[in-house]
């Protein structure tokens, strides 16, 4: 059995093959169009549960598809594809009735993420549907039981619409607390995310609570009610704290009445967040009707303050990497490929020798790439000078590193990244450039780019120079331990050497 039909419209033929090949992989079905008015013909006359639409295609673009196919079925589930996701198309895409969006080049995972939950989307409106087809032959005691259900779905769903509407993490909350409000007519509900920087829950919304409450109120992940919620990934639904054994003691929130409901907010197996409830305006307890609508809310507002910070993380990489290219084009780049995928390539070899993680040696990876780019403002006549540079000549090289990490800030996903880069001139005695710190105070790191870049330095030629034999480059790499490199850092790189000679002898 197949988990859903998906039609793909995109103009581009490898795009199309890809998503069919990865989809089927997954065990859906799938057709493709390369072309919007045919792929909507296709639509109609097929049974799809998922649509995946590119914006910009020959005939008519996505928006007008997306219009299309919602004007033929409103219930249908469309799911964009863009290379150039701008706060304004994205924007309209979903006020449209898209029901996601996902940015190219995208990531196998997510894809196959987002098509699951779309086509159980679907799956819950068609549901729905048959549900209310057959209230009139069911008996009154289903047909009650169908309308609450129908109840709930349909303000789920409407829900999920609003909230899903802005992309402003802030809007997004705000309108989450308001519906929650609304709805079971509450006194109180507070909205709290963990904050990755020191792991605790900040109330980020609430209504009914005194802003100095909002303002300093910090819990600890097993502290307190919304702690322990985080901590079990359990959402608790409780008619009288005094007498509930797991919170009796720890009932030391002074917003919390005898009968609450805390729900956490859950986003692929992670808790971001906690939703809290409590105190009706009627003064009555909570039921189980109340739970699971505060949990029907919770999925989908985790996914959507999800999309609203990878969407703000998403606008500060594409301003910080104009930034960063606009830097570059003005220095006019003439940056040395060869010379940084040799670098790499020892760095690389001595962090796993070190016994780096995944992580650490992809950063080590980004920054051997990076740490020359502040060459490209370095005049020409300089780097290419065959004779001996001049005081002033050298001070300009010596701010190349400083020049790269410039040129990076920007960027603040490569933090890490940009230490590296900024320290791989810093000497193990403190006699380097740019700020002459020594030892364990240089990143290790950048202490490994040091011994790479330094002995592919040696063995290539130079303008003021021939290259140095293999042999010749080891000793000047052993003479230096312990003064100019970590000897930590010659050690393993000698052991690479020493086991993977070939490593050199591929570059020769």
């Amino acid at each position: 059995m197949t988990e859903g039909n998906i039609l793909v419209i995109d103009d581009e033929l490898v795009m199309c093959k890809l998503l069919k090949e990865l989809l089927e992989d997954r065990n859906y079905l799938v057709e493709y169009s390369q072309l919007g008015k045919e792929g909507i013909e296709k639509f109609k006359q097929g049974n799809f549960h998922v649509v995946m639409t590119d914006l910009k295609m020959p005939d008519i673009n996505g928006i007008e598809v997306l219009k299309e196919i919602k004007k033929f079925d409103e219930d249908s589930v469309i799911v964009v594809l863009t290379a150039y996701p701008s706060f304004e198309t994205v924007q309209l895409t979903l006020r449209l009735g898209a029901y996601d969006y996902i940015t190219k080049p995208f990531n196998i995972e997510d894809i196959s993420f987002i098509i699951k939950r779309a086509v159980s989307f679907r799956n819950l409106i068609l549901t729905n549907k048959e549900l209310m087809m057959n209230l009139e032959t069911q008996n009154l005691k289903l047909e009650e039981i169908v309308e609450k259900r129908t109840k709930v779905l349909s303000l789920l769903y409407k829900i999920g619409q609003d909230i899903s509407s802005s992309l402003k993490l802030e809007e997004v909350l705000e309108t989450i607390v308001d519906k929650i409000c609304a709805i079971l007519d509450l006194e109180i509900c507070s909205i709290l995310l963990i904050e990755e920087e020191n792991n605790k829950l900040l109330i980020k919304a609430a209504r009914g609570l005194d802003e100095e409450i909002c303002a300093e109120t910090e819990i600890s992940l097993g502290e307190s009610i919304p702690g322990w919620v985080v901590q079990h990934s359990e959402a608790v639904l409780v008619e009288d704290i005094e007498s509930d054994p797991r919170f009796a003691r720890k009932n030391k929130a002074k917003y919390y009445t005898r009968s609450f409901i805390s729900v956490p907010l859950i986003f692929k197996q992670k808790v971001i967040g906690v939703i809290n409830v409590n105190n009706k305006k009627s003064k009555g307890a909570f039921t189980r009707d109340d739970f699971d609508f505060i949990k029907g809310i919770a999925n989908q507002a985790a996914i959507a303050v999800e999309n609203a910070r990878l969407y703000s993380s998403l606008e500060e990489t594409y301003i910080g990497a104009v930034k960063a290219l606009t830097l570059a084009i003005d220095a006019k780049d003439r940056y040395t490929k060869t010379h940084s995928e040799h670098v790499t390539e020892y760095a690389v070899a001595i962090g796993k020798e070190m016994g780096f993680t995944k992580d650490e040696i992809e950063e080590l990876e980004q920054a051997c790439q990076l740490h020359d780019l502040g060459k490209i403002g370095v005049h020409d006549y300089i780097l290419t000078k065959p004779g001996s540079l001049t005081l002033e000549e050298w001070e300009e090289i010596k701010l190349h590193s400083l020049k790269s990490a410039e040129i990076l800030r920007s960027l603040s996903f490569l933090s890490g990244v940009i230490e590296l880069v900024e320290q791989h001139h810093e000497r193990y005695d403190g006699k380097g450039y740019p700020y002459g710190i020594k030892g364990e105070d240089i990143k290790l790191g950048a202490r490994i780019i040091s011994v790479a870049d330094s002995f592919d330095a040696m063995i290539t030629d130079r303008p003021y120079r021939k290259a140095f034999s293999k042999d010749k480059a080891i000793e000047e790499i052993k003479t230096g331990s312990g003064t100019q490199f970590d000897s930590k850092v010659v050690e393993a790189f000698l052991k690479v050497l020493e086991e993977h000679a070939e490593i050199i002898k591929n570059q020769e």
